[in-house]
């Protein structure tokens, strides 16, 4: 998988976890959590996947890790600009680290964060039989508006810049160069059925000009989200998809790379655990597979959680 979407969902899940809270006064607050996951991934790709293969023209192998994972995330709101500053992880930031600020209209808000990824490891030629990882710096650029002029609207854009420290397969083919931009539109609407019940369509354009054009590509794709909410309990479900369309043919199977993407996800969020006030529990799972027209490029996934997490 590619996206936010859900790429990256073992540590959206931490994010999600540690949603800012609404501060009323100016202050610091805080929010310090840790967990379990489990990821179990069959993706050539992976840079945490299986290091030595058979070949070429056979589907990745499964590949299960266990991580321990601590979330923080600092806060500071300034309430005479109606901003709240952030440090740490977000329910924005996918497997990132954020700093960036939120400004609260009369209806909606604006905000905007510089992000930096620590988790980034990819082959440095992953179409040998024999591999081994590289280094993968990630940055960029978010920014969203909530509730657009009062209506149940919002956007989502990111740019993100991706630089490997070593990429071995670019240097043998140019085509294949991964150092690039990724750009992502996403635009969803809010509907409440009832009370407890929302239901929010979105739609999204992922556009990855990466130096190589074999791994240039296009995105179109969407999403339906439905979120259960009733007093301390959130259950929210979504499933996605999307199509991505590669630029120019892969110089090593002499093909132009297609990949429909599914996810579907189910999560649960509790807070004020066993009335403990300030305490929360979270836990899900996510499911994603890629159907490639090159055996090779074919992905599935599944990513099982718990966290904890406590607000100062």
């Amino acid at each position: 998988m590619r996206l936010i979407t859900f790429m990256c969902l073992p540590l959206t899940m931490i994010m999600l976890l540690t949603t800012p809270a609404a501060v009323s006064a100016d202050g610091f607050t805080a929010d310090v959590g840790a967990g379990m996951l489990v990821i179990t991934k069959s993706d050539n790709l992976w840079g945490r996947g299986k290091a030595s293969i058979a070949s070429l023209t056979d589907r990745p192998k499964s590949q299960t890790v266990i991580m321990a994972v601590p979330a923080l995330l600092l806060r500071y709101r300034q309430e005479s600009l109606k901003n709240t500053y952030f440090l740490g992880a977000t329910e924005e930031d996918y497997g990132r680290v954020a700093l960036g600020v939120r400004h609260d209209l009369k209806q909606g808000s604006v905000d905007a964060a510089l992000f930096y990824s620590f988790m980034g490891s990819e082959w440095a030629d992953p179409y040998q039989l024999d591999r081994s990882s590289t280094t993968v710096q990630n940055f960029g650029l978010r920014a969203g508006w909530e509730r657009i002029a009062g209506s149940p609207f919002s956007a989502h854009y990111t740019v993100s810049v991706k630089l490997l420290n070593d990429d071995l397969s670019g240097k043998q083919y140019p085509d294949l160069k991964r150092d690039g931009t990724k750009h992502r539109l996403a635009l969803n609407c809010g509907f409440k059925l009832s009370d407890s019940l929302t239901l929010t369509p979105a739609v999204t354009f992922e556009r990855e000009v990466a130096e190589g054009a074999a791994n240039r590509y296009s995105a179109p794709g969407g999403a339906l989200t439905l979120a259960w909410r009733q007093q301390d309990i959130t259950w929210i479900n979504r499933v996605s998809g999307s199509y991505a369309l590669h630029d120019r043919t892969n110089p090593v199977f002499g093909d132009t790379l297609e990949e429909p993407e599914f996810n579907a996800t189910s999560l649960i969020f509790w807070k004020n655990v066993f009335d403990v006030k300030k305490m929360s529990l979270s836990a899900g799972v996510v499911y994603g597979q890629t159907f490639a027209n090159i055996p090779f490029f074919e992905k599935r996934s599944n990513y099982v959680f718990l966290l904890g997490s406590y607000s100062f």
